[in-house]
């Protein structure tokens, strides 16, 4: 997100619009997600939505040319409601 729409709720808004259609209208059972290890306010987002860290994935991300690990994500749907949009 950029800088404009940090901190306004929009990134929390899209995950659960995303968790809603993978539950409701695709009847998936889990959700994965994966982010970089300092992107600290993604983490947040993911946390807020039901998400446990599940791993670390090891030169998974090619940034500015250099690899960099990324913290890995998962959430069993249905393990607690979507939160209403």
């Amino acid at each position: 997100m950029g800088s404009v729409a940090r901190n306004r709720g929009h990134a929390g808004r899209a995950v659960e619009l995303a968790l809603r259609v993978m539950t409701d209208e695709l009847g998936l059972h889990r959700a994965e997600a994966s982010t970089p290890l300092e992107n600290l306010l993604s983490q947040r987002v993911l946390r807020r939505n039901g998400f446990s860290p599940s791993g670390v994935a090891h030169s998974s991300i090619l940034l500015d040319g250099s690899r960099r690990d990324s913290l890995l994500w998962e959430r069993i749907l249905g393990d607690r409601p979507v939160a209403p949009g």
